[in-house]
């Protein structure tokens, strides 16, 4: 049986092979999107053949979902690694009167997922993906699992996802938009993105520390490794291992390390105060590492295009613009995410 020793070494030889330069990262000569045969590296483009496996992922990938709505409603989460947004994501579903299947969840990690198993099944895992230096240390008794290698699909993961979003907002498809927002420019092209595609928006952040997005994403994988090194793990994770993130990623979203949010909540607050398609704005907080996510703060549009206001006065206004519908006289005013 694999010791939570053995996982400790276990997860000091990925940090090393995933440091800056290491053969385990986005960057290296491995990287799917680093092979010529499938990219125009230069352009980072993919070449015929490798279009046509994505269309054929992107195909599967909505084709297992044929009860999406498409009502032009788009839920963005935002924060970082391990905060919890899978938890939230839960309760602004249910929040919404709908069911899961209703959604189109989009999330990078899903195609990285997809691209390890399709290099399992074509044989590239073993005869490209995987970096000498991860081969050496499997010679000698180290297992590696596929998601310890996602950095090496990083790109062409993130390729997917975005065309995964075009296709579905040119369709209507309620969507789930599960990223960080790390990255204010992008979070900002998206936004105009859902803005001249006609959504209502759902901006959600989900905040933690550096110290608690840390211990939880560490926590993840190490779990992940040990049930499928001891045989209790099912379906894909005995298969792929846990979900390996680098501690410098959750590092990089915090400007110190003792801030008690991450660059994301800047992001997400800024969107959400700039862009009229946002009706509401929740933000939700991890206390510690053995905690759930709890609702802090929600704000919404009272009518359309106008500023954003508290849960009180929006509330308020909603009961108003109700009670003066049932009377015959006025319709709704604003916009009410979802319900």
């Amino acid at each position: 049986m694999t010791t939570e020793d053995q996982a400790a070494t276990h997860r000091a030889t990925l940090e090393r092979l995933g440091a800056d330069g290491g053969p385990l990262t986005a960057q290296s000569k491995t990287a799917t999107a680093q092979n010529p045969e499938w990219f125009n590296v230069r352009r980072g483009e993919p070449r015929q053949d490798r279009r046509r496996l994505h269309n054929e992922i992107l195909a599967r990938f909505v084709e297992s979902r044929p009860e999406v709505r498409r009502d032009k409603k788009a839920i963005v989460l935002a924060g970082p690694p391990g905060a919890g947004k899978s938890t939230a994501q839960a309760a602004l579903i249910q929040a919404t009167r709908t069911q899961p299947e209703h959604w189109l969840p989009i999330n990078a990690d899903d195609f990285k997922d997809e691209l390890l198993q399709q290099a399992r099944q074509d044989g590239s895992y073993d005869s490209y993906l995987v970096p000498d230096e991860v081969r050496a240390l499997e010679a000698a008794g180290e297992k590696f699992y596929p998601r310890e290698l996602a950095a090496l699909v990083h790109t062409e993961s993130s390729i997917l996802a975005k065309k995964a979003r075009n296709e579905a907002l040119e369709s209507g498809m309620n969507v789930i938009i599960d990223g960080t927002l790390g990255n204010e420019k992008q979070a900002r092209i998206l936004l105009d993105r859902l803005q001249a595609a006609g959504y209502d928006v759902l901006v959600a952040d989900v905040e933690t520390t550096q110290t608690v997005s840390e211990a939880r994403t560490m926590s993840r994988w190490e779990r992940g490794y040990l049930d499928a090194e001891n045989g209790t793990a099912t379906g894909l994770d005995a298969e792929l291992g846990g979900r390996w993130v680098p501690q410098s990623f959750p590092a990089s979203l915090f400007n110190e390390p003792s801030d008690t949010e991450s660059i994301c909540a800047a992001n997400a607050a800024a969107i959400a105060a700039d862009y009229g398609c946002v009706s509401e704005y929740q933000v939700y907080r991890v206390a510690d590492k053995d905690a759930g996510p709890k609702l802090e703060t929600t704000q919404g549009r009272a009518k359309a295009g106008g500023p954003l206001v508290d849960s009180e006065t929006l509330a308020a206004v909603r009961a108003a613009s109700t009670n003066r519908s049932t009377r015959g006289h006025a319709s709704r005013t604003g916009k009410d995410f979802g319900r």
